[in-house]
């Protein structure tokens, strides 16, 4: 399912270079070096960081590529799932099945959001139609 692009959204290209940015910034935050006596103790904070990383990325990537949301999804998890295999390789990192799940939930949550939106917004143009 594709939703309307409005005419307030971003144009295609600004939003490619968003997504771009986010991409390599996200990137480099999963595979850098961190010490651990610098995080806060949160317990779950990794698992709120992958959340809200995806939710922002599938943000970016739904105005950038306005592509079927199962097929959205899929690119981002194969990326969530990229990012948790190289962090195998690394000898500074580890990697977690709960990190590529809270990967898909934040894009998941973003797309189920915007059909939510979507669907209300066309139920009520429906409304006023009739």
């Amino acid at each position: 399912m594709q939703f309307a692009q409005g005419s307030k959204m971003l144009s295609k290209n600004w939003a490619k270079v968003i997504f771009l940015v986010l991409l390599v910034a996200v990137t480099a935050a999963f595979l850098m070096q961190v010490s651990s006596g610098d995080l806060p103790r949160f317990e779950h904070l990794d698992k709120v960081v992958h959340f809200g990383a995806f939710f922002v990325l599938a943000w970016a990537f739904h105005h950038a590529f306005p592509i079927p949301i199962w097929l959205a999804l899929l690119v981002l998890s194969g990326y969530g799932l990229l990012i948790e295999y190289v962090q195998v390789l690394l000898p500074y990192r580890t990697s977690s099945w709960a990190d590529l799940a809270a990967d898909a939930a934040g894009a998941a949550t973003f797309y189920l959001i915007t059909w939510w939106r979507f669907m209300r917004h066309r139920k009520r143009r429906t409304k006023t139609s009739s």
